[in-house]
């Protein structure tokens, strides 16, 4: 399985992905904890991306965002390419989850579930694109007894 899904930089465009990417996802019958844990990284990429992603003059919502899903055995890749400004998420601190809640600084507790959530994850920047691949371990089909 492979798809290519990309929408223009908006918020409100997220939605849209987020059901296309479930309706392709049911189709090819993957768990529905997973499609979960896809709906959360695909919320908090897409939403990071469009929101910050402006750079050298561009305007927000002016670049694209496109998200290729693949299966390789029993991993599922998420493909995220977007033309912002550079970001590593993989850079990002981790949040300091013992802190009390008032003192916590806003963010970056996104990034860090799922950080949890995959099985691994790989950024760069080419062509003035960041790119970032996460993987998912998807549980094999239960056998109906």
């Amino acid at each position: 399985m492979l798809i290519r899904l990309i929408v223009p930089g908006e918020i409100a465009r997220v939605e849209d992905l987020n059901t296309s990417l479930e309706a392709v996802l049911t189709r090819h019958g993957i768990d529905a904890g997973v499609r979960g844990d896809v709906r959360l990284i695909v919320e908090e990429l897409a939403s990071n991306a469009i929101e910050y992603g402006g750079g050298d003059g561009m305007d927000v919502g002016q670049h694209e965002l496109s998200v290729d899903i693949g299966m390789d055995g029993d991993l599922l890749t998420l493909r995220f390419r977007d033309q912002g400004a550079p970001f590593d998420p993989l850079s990002a601190q981790t949040p300091d989850l013992e802190a009390d809640i008032l003192d916590r600084p806003i963010g970056g507790l996104g990034l860090y579930l799922i950080r949890q959530i995959a099985e691994s994850m790989h950024y760069e920047r080419i062509d003035d694109c960041n790119l970032l691949r996460v993987s998912l371990r998807v549980p094999a089909p239960e056998n109906p007894r």
